[in-house]
């Protein structure tokens, strides 16, 4: 007779399967696949274009032309070939920010205020967004450098700024796919509600890629960029 004891069927704990972990949207520093007159407008064009934007909707505080600079800029993606998918993903990751904005206005304004912020926050998104996808980065930091190459007469080396701005570019969605990760990490031990076990990953991720960033970037010889 065997000694070995069974748990009864209906004791038995079924353990879920972890949900996979997808990839985030990338945000920064990627293109629209089908190409269009915006890929092929050059840069500093583009950069104007978006300071005009912004200049107009401050400047004017109307809801009604910042909603129709809103409109203006999806109709000037779809010419452009632009999938609104793509347009709109900055949204879907800060909805939740403009949903308190908007709450706020409302809270301590007026219906016509809460709508003249929201439009202008959404047009200067949206103009960056587009902005984003039909413009490479290089193209991005080399007008960058330029417009910031005044600042060596006060002792400044314009290239550093730029590579810190690349660096922090691709920062960016690396540590939002750590917080995910950990997120789903966290979940799949149980561990869902313990904020250590959110963070601390991310942390130490992040502290091993400024350092392998850090490296790279000596190896690279960071002193000779100007």
């Amino acid at each position: 007779m065997s000694t070995e004891t069974r748990r009864p069927e209906g004791r038995r704990r079924t353990r879920r399967r972890p949900r996979p972990i997808r990839p985030r949207d990338q945000v920064f520093g990627q293109r629209s696949p089908t190409v269009g007159f915006l890929h092929r407008t050059p840069a500093g064009a583009k950069v104007a274009g978006m300071a005009a934007t912004a200049i107009l909707v401050m400047a004017v505080r109307d809801p009604a032309v910042s909603a129709a600079v809103v409109a203006g800029i999806i109709v000037l993606a779809v010419g452009a070939r632009v999938p609104l998918r793509m347009l709109l993903v900055l949204l879907r990751r800060i909805w939740l920010l403009i949903a308190a904005v908007l709450l706020a206005q409302l809270i301590f304004n007026d219906v016509a205020t809460g709508l003249e912020v929201i439009t202008r926050v959404l047009a200067g998104v949206l103009a960056a967004q587009l902005m984003i996808l039909t413009t490479s980065v290089p193209e991005l930091l080399r007008v960058f450098s330029a417009l910031l190459r005044p600042l060596r007469l006060i002792g400044l080396r314009p290239g550093r700024i730029v590579l810190a701005a690349m660096v922090m570019l691709r920062a960016v969605p690396y540590l939002a796919d750590q917080f995910r990760v950990a997120e789903q990490q966290a979940r799949a031990r149980g561990l869902e509600r313990d904020l250590r076990a959110r963070t601390v990953p991310v942390l130490l991720a992040a502290v091993a890629y400024a350092r392998d960033t850090g490296k790279a970037l000596a190896a690279r010889g960071i002193d000779d960029v100007e």
